[in-house]
């Protein structure tokens, strides 16, 4: 893996892999969570996992402000962290193998880092502005994919797109594409588009925590991302990530239901 000495990149992988080891020895249970005001879940093991994120980061950097979904929702000053403890609460609370802890660093006049662990398979995502992207240290490339007839995307539902236009967008993308899956998490999915084992993620309405580290792997890798900020007060953001060759195409998908005459299809 490149730039082996940035302090910064190797403090979040130190940091996820605690967050894992913590997880691990949590036994998860369905019943065991709290509906916050917005609608999400929240566990005392996403509690306890942000605090072994924040203690192992502020230790090193002490004067760098923090974004997480858990205890400092609220976008702060650079150089700063953002953290998603447990990206797919539902899924470790029922034992679906499939969730992770995200950690990006946003820099003042240094390079900016995303890290995503999946912990189930102990994937280690890792990318630093300008080095790359790498999972457990080998490279990441997209997909090769050019034709939209023959793309796999990862998605995630919430309540823009079931509304009535955004549904029409999202049935275009299920008969324009080789088909839609639902995982329910944003970053580790956002991670294996940068692998090539999605061709696009898409999402309507999502947090920086779920997004920051995953679109600055894709985008290391080679990848597009194309993200609207939401009009909904809630920080929110549209998220579409892909390869170079069928971006255009999901854009205007996403956008107003169609493929240009002149794209792929």
């Amino acid at each position: 893996m490149r730039n082996a000495t940035y302090p910064q990149l190797w403090a979040a992988v130190r940091a996820a892999r605690k967050a894992g080891r913590k997880l691990e020895s949590v036994k998860p249970a369905a019943d065991q969570f709290q509906v916050k005001h917005n609608g999400d879940i929240v566990t005392e093991a996403d509690r306890t996992v942000e605090e072994t994120i924040l203690a192992e980061l502020s230790g090193q950097f002490p004067d760098h402000t923090v974004v997480s979904e858990e205890s400092a929702p609220e976008f702060t000053t650079k150089p700063r962290w953002i953290i998603d403890p447990i990206d797919g609460t539902t899924n470790f609370l029922n034992g679906i193998p499939h969730y992770s802890v995200s950690i990006a660093f946003e820099g003042a006049g240094e390079p900016d880092v995303g890290i995503v662990y999946h912990v189930p398979s102990e994937t280690m995502y890792t990318a630093i502005e300008g080095g790359g992207a790498y999972a457990n240290g080998q490279p990441l490339s997209l997909s090769a994919t050019t034709d939209l007839s023959e793309a796999l995307i990862v998605t995630g539902f919430d309540t823009a797109s079931m509304q009535a236009q955004e549904y029409d967008h999202f049935r275009a993308i299920l008969d324009v594409t080789q088909g839609v899956r639902r995982f329910g998490s944003a970053a580790a999915e956002l991670a294996m588009v940068a692998a090539g084992e999605f061709d696009a993620f898409f999402e309507r309405q999502l947090s920086v925590w779920d997004t920051a580290a995953g679109v600055k792997i894709v985008e290391e890798a080679g990848g597009e991302v194309t993200r609207i900020k939401a009009l909904d007060g809630k920080n929110s953001e549209m998220v579409l990530a892909s390869n170079e060759a069928i971006h255009q195409n999901l854009v205007a998908l996403v956008s107003a239901g169609t493929v240009p005459e002149t794209g792929e299809q």
